[in-house]
């Protein structure tokens, strides 16, 4: 891939299974990966690059090696607290994160004056399996986007306008 990218937002089919003799995890809906697999990616990121990392909070610590075998520095992780719990073992899972991890510098997002920022958690409803919340969209664009800016979406499951899509589902859901 020649293009090179400013933002990258990906969501990566962590090997996630579970359920015993019932799958009712992620390896039910997709084809899963492992972490070194997704480590061993080439990521087609500019030298000035915002990366916005999905994790489970299995795979909490695998999202870091991922983001550092990427070439990116941690900066923050960002909560999306759901409106239902789900699966879990010892703690029913009503939250996802996401890391934030920069790759060189990109200034900070000025309008009229005032620098873009948002904040480390948000509310949006749970729906179907996997399946994030546009609010995390747009606190991407406010916050990283810039005119001219290449963005992709890795391990993508519908288009977005503005953005390249990436993944083996990316028409999975229409919008």
């Amino acid at each position: 891939m020649s293009k090179k990218y400013d933002i990258i937002y990906a969501d990566p089919p962590w090997n996630e299974s579970g359920g015993g003799k019932i799958k009712r995890g992620a390896d039910r809906h997709y084809p899963l990966m492992k972490t070194k697999d997704i480590m061993a990616l080439d990521i087609p990121s500019a030298d000035n690059a915002h990366l916005y990392l999905w994790v489970t909070n299995n795979f909490l610590a695998d999202g870091l090696k991922v983001m550092d075998a990427w070439g990116f520095k941690y900066k923050t992780m960002i909560t999306w607290k759901k409106n239902r719990f789900g699966l879990g073992q010892y703690f029913r899972g009503q939250t996802e994160h996401c890391l934030f991890g920069v790759k060189g510098m990109i200034p900070y997002k000025i309008i009229d004056g005032k620098r873009q920022q948002g904040t480390t958690i948000f509310d949006a409803p749970r729906t179907i399996h996997s399946k994030k919340p546009i609010e995390m969209i747009n606190l991407i664009e406010k916050v990283s986007d810039r005119d001219g800016f290449n963005k992709l979406e890795m391990f993508a499951r519908d288009r977005k306008p503005g953005w390249d899509a990436w993944g083996n589902e990316t028409d999975k859901f229409k919008i």
